[in-house]
C-alpha cells in the first residue's frame, strides 16, 4: 500500500508537470510567418466595465474545459452560471491515514435552485487508484427547480 506522503509527492510532481505544460501553452512566442497572419481581434470585454473581477469566470472556465463540460447537461447550464468559486483541498484522514481530496463549489446568493450555496464532495482514497468513500453535501432543491424531475402539465 502506498504511503500518504508518497501520494502527496506524486501529486505535487504531476501538478508541477501540468503547470509547466500550461506555461508552455500560454507562453507567447513569435512565429516566423507572423506578418502573414491576419491581425488579431481584441476580445470584447465591455460587459465587465464597472464590475470588479470577472463575474462569470468559473462558468467560463468550466465551459472551456471539455472534460468537465461534457458531464454538464443543457438543463444544468443555468445552475452553473451561479458558480462563484471552486477550491480543492488535499488532506489526510487522521484515523485511516488515507488521502482525502475535497472539492468545494460555492454558488452565489442569487442561486434560486437549491440550498446550501456551498457544496462539497470528499473522496477518501484507499490506494492510489481506489476510492474508499465518497461524502458530499445533501442538496435541498427549491420548489420546482430540481432539473432531474420532469415537469408535467395537467390538462
Amino acid at each position: 500500500m502506498t504511503d500518504f506522503g508518497d501520494m502527496i509527492t506524486q501529486f505535487d510532481q504531476a501538478h508541477t508537470k501540468l503547470e509547466q505544460k500550461v506555461a508552455a501553452i500560454i507562453k507567447e512566442e513569435k512565429e516566423e510567418d507572423e506578418d502573414d497572419m491576419p491581425p488579431k481581434e481584441p476580445t470584447d470585454i465591455t460587459y465587465l466595465k464597472g464590475k470588479t473581477g470577472v463575474p462569470d469566470f468559473w462558468f467560463r472556465a468550466m465551459k472551456a474545459n471539455r472534460l468537465v463540460w461534457d458531464q454538464i447537461k443543457e438543463k444544468d447550464e443555468e445552475i452553473m452560471q451561479h458558480l462563484k468559486h471552486v477550491d480543492t483541498v488535499t488532506s489526510e484522514n487522521p484515523e485511516t491515514k488515507n488521502m482525502v481530496l475535497t472539492l468545494k463549489m460555492e454558488f452565489g446568493a442569487d442561486n434560486d435552485f437549491f440550498t446550501p450555496n456551498v457544496l462539497q464532495v470528499s473522496l477518501e482514497y484507499e490506494s492510489e487508484d481506489q476510492v474508499k468513500e465518497i461524502r458530499g453535501t445533501a442538496l435541498q432543491w427549491l420548489e420546482g427547480k430540481d432539473p432531474t424531475k420532469k415537469k408535467i402539465k395537467k390538462k
